[in-house]
């Protein structure tokens, strides 16, 4: 065990669905979250590995794709011996670990590994609720050093907003509402650990909020949705027209008109996510640079100065542009023979569906930014897909997770 007297605390909040814009938008209000950027290291073009929470934060705790550390999808796999989470790496180094879950962070897919606390509340146990002082008193009664893992699920679907900020100063949107509310609640939680913490809120994923409740969007999204799942037919040409035609309507928000919530596609509104580190040990900075949500890991580690070695790499001013691989593999999916596979790299995205017959989609994000159209540029699409990893074990013969009941109740199935 190494000697923790001097190390720093570790408070790692994941806000599940939060968009990196979101952290932008003079539409919201958000004082703390922006002070925090201020005061510590924002990364905003860190990608996710997956636009779905289990997959998306077991990257996130164990530095390794979904190909190594064995968690496919929501329900498909657990977490493999052959990876070391970040409560095991930190529990050797002399750390008390705790977690505090919601959502489908169930200990059936082994996340809750190396914690010497770990608790998966039910969805309505949130920071807008009673539990808000259980959590709290759990952070201020933790043993030093410690790292802490905060799930958070207050702007996941199906939102609701506190009354107070349920007007238009707060945001155009019940995300943007709930978001501006949420803020107020991450000042809390921060407040109640030490100075000598390092704090990291990070997004797991990002989400579709736009058109959300629009009757229209529903009608077609259902017709989409049975034609291309199910039916197996290529509809992004027709839904691509759609999506074109609807950007003239609703928020100034990236954001496609057939589209929902999150899970279905690898589009950057449900990718790109922020980190934003602040602490002992952190300079104020900002990282341009294209980085993926395997680094996340590595870059807490080197922080509290604890030798691990992951399949990411530790983010830090300067960086170049990373390769960014990346799934859609969600319940709404309608089982694996929907999901895919894409890589981001040098403003541009390749989309592959290996179970499809369709043609693989590639985007000039550089050229068309909200990805509305692709690309017919077979040099691009060559040396986008020599960049995708190999794909690995084929899901279907990953274990399936007996925790249908669980996925049911969130609303996944």
């Amino acid at each position: 065990m190494d000697d923790t007297t001097d190390s720093p605390n570790l408070l790692l909040v994941v806000v599940d669905c939060l968009r990196q814009d979101f952290l932008h938008r003079d539409a919201v209000d958000t004082p703390f979250l922006d002070g925090l950027r201020e005061r510590g290291q924002e990364c905003t073009e860190l990608y996710a590995t997956a636009t779905t929470t289990t997959p998306a934060v077991a990257s996130l705790l164990t530095g390794a794709y979904g190909e190594r550390n064995g968690i496919q999808s929501l329900r498909r796999g657990s977490l493999s011996a052959d990876v070391e989470p970040m409560a095991e790496v930190l529990g050797d180094a002399g750390y008390h670990t705790e977690a505090m879950a919601t959502g489908p962070l169930v200990p059936e897919t082994g996340l809750d590994r190396g914690f010497d606390a770990y608790e998966c509340r039910d969805r309505d146990e949130s920071m807008f609720s009673d539990w808000r002082e259980e959590g709290i008193d759990r952070l201020t009664g933790l043993p030093e050093p410690f790292a802490a893992f905060v799930h958070l699920w207050e702007i996941h679907e199906d939102i609701h907003v506190p009354r107070e900020y349920d007007s238009s100063e707060y945001g155009e949107t019940p995300y943007g509402r709930a978001f501006s509310a949420l803020d107020r609640e991450l000042g809390v939680l921060v407040d109640a650990v030490p100075d000598d913490t390092v704090v990291a809120v990070v997004g797991d994923h990002g989400e579709s909020i736009t058109h959300r409740n629009n009757p229209l969007r529903l009608a077609v999204k259902s017709l989409r949705d049975a034609v291309k799942y199910y039916g197996g037919v290529d509809t992004r040409g027709v839904v691509e027209r759609i999506n074109q035609y609807c950007d003239q309507f609703g928020p100034d928000v990236d954001d496609h008109f057939v589209e929902n919530g999150h899970g279905e596609n690898v589009f950057d509104f449900t990718t790109n996510v922020p980190f934003v580190l602040a602490g002992p040990g952190v300079e104020p900075a900002t990282v341009d640079a294209q980085v993926r949500q395997i680094d996340i890991l590595p870059t807490l580690l080197d922080v509290l100065d604890v030798d691990h070695e992951t399949d990411g790499d530790a983010i830090e001013p300067g960086v170049e542009d990373r390769i960014a691989y990346m799934r859609a593999c969600g319940a709404s999916l309608h089982r694996e023979r929907n999901w895919a596979r894409a890589v981001r790299y040098d403003d541009a995205k390749y989309v592959e569906y290996p179970e499809r017959d369709w043609e693989p989609g590639v985007y000039d994000i550089e050229a068309n930014s909200q990805e509305l159209e692709r690309t017919d540029d077979p040099d691009l699409e060559a040396e986008l897909r020599e960049r995708l990893p190999e794909r690995g074990v084929d899901p279907t013969d990953v274990e399936m997770l007996e925790i249908n009941e669980r996925l049911e109740d969130l609303g996944y199935l």
